[in-house]
């Protein structure tokens, strides 16, 4: 059984400014047709510099999350989620925000955001990106290490990236597939945890970042418990991560692991 919380915080720069936080996640199981469960996990980090990004991610994280559900209660298999597949889901998107920023007299550009998102059964793992933020996954050979999927795009200048809502967006679209059982754990997260949870001398993600999370995650008996959700919230609020960035941060957890219960994440 999957267990999983996904949580995005609001930075302390938009707390200041009393900006919205412009970060959205969503993360779900749905059971196929097979009764099989399907994991699937989406986050987005909206454009500081876009003025109704927040609209843009959380329709992101919505729009993949209603369009793989009907994928799979079609009864389609998630090994033949191909490129193609999300290509068309960013056509998709981008004629629903072209819809909103017509009807607010805004520009695409108005809404851009990034993505990232994951989709996990007992057969395969598919994973696509654009722009920052990592998804990362443990090592099937030593489950306490965790890799990333893709590192996070830059754009031509320090501090940009790429977004759903430019129109070359499918040529920017990071995209995977990996057979068998490849993975029990998996992290989704925006750029404000980029420089926690990934070190970028060694350009790997920083495995005793996640170890804490995941150890009280496996304890959970819930699929997604409301406590374990708060106090990663907390934590992602805390002095002693707003010490070190001032982002919206966004983090989702699922594993299938299990292990002893925890309830501390130091």
């Amino acid at each position: 059984m999957w267990r999983f919380a996904n949580v995005s915080v609001r930075g302390t720069s938009h707390e200041k400014s009393e900006k919205l936080c412009q970060d959205f996640s969503l993360c779900t199981v749905i059971n196929g047709l097979d009764g099989n469960e399907v994991l699937v996990a989406v986050v987005s980090d909206g454009a500081g510099s876009a003025g109704h990004s927040e609209i843009g991610s959380e329709l992101a994280c919505s729009l993949f999350i209603d369009e793989i559900s009907a994928y799979i209660h079609a009864g389609n298999d998630i090994q033949n989620l191909d490129r193609a597949f999300y290509e068309e889901w960013i056509s998709h998107f981008q004629n629903e925000v072209k819809v909103r920023a017509d009807a607010m007299s805004l520009t695409s550009r108005d809404f851009a955001c990034t993505f990232l998102a994951v989709v996990i059964n007992n057969s395969c793992a598919v994973f696509a990106q654009i722009g920052d933020g990592a998804i990362v996954t443990n090592s099937p050979e030593e489950e306490d290490i965790y890799n990333w999927q893709f590192w996070p795009q830059q754009g031509e200048y320090e501090n940009t990236t790429f977004f759903a809502t430019q129109t070359n967006a499918s040529e920017m679209l990071q995209f995977s597939m990996l057979s068998g059982r490849v993975c029990s754990e998996v992290a989704l997260f925006t750029d404000g945890l980029q420089r926690l949870a990934l070190h970028y001398q060694s350009q790997s993600a920083h495995s005793p970042f996640f170890r804490p999370f995941f150890k009280v995650l496996r304890g959970q008996s819930e699929a997604s418990s409301v406590k374990f959700t708060s106090s990663l919230a907390a934590f992602l609020e805390s002095e002693q991560v707003n010490n070190r960035t001032d982002d919206d941060k966004s983090l989702i957890l699922a594993t299938r692991r299990k292990n002893a219960p925890s309830n501390d994440f130091r």
